[in-house]
């Protein structure tokens, strides 16, 4: 039986606060209520909750899961 060791990947501590943008002049900031696989976040405004992803964050990269085959 052949194993092999995967990396772990570790969770990240979501950011306390984020900012998003809501137009190309505006944005908001907030309390981070929620995190998202892809990036996105759900913030708390006061006067509600947004949706988006934070400024100065890069993309996600979620992980690929495909099988492996090994000659039999």
């Amino acid at each position: 039986m052949i194993r092999f060791s995967l990396p772990t990947i570790l969770p990240e501590a979501p950011p306390a606060f984020a900012t998003i943008a809501l137009s190309k002049y505006q944005s908001a900031q907030g309390p981070v209520l929620r995190t998202y696989r892809d990036g996105r976040v759900v913030i708390d405004t006061g006067r509600g909750a947004l949706t988006g992803r934070p400024l100065g964050a890069g993309r996600a990269v979620s992980p690929i899961w495909s099988p492996l085959f090994l000659g039999m």
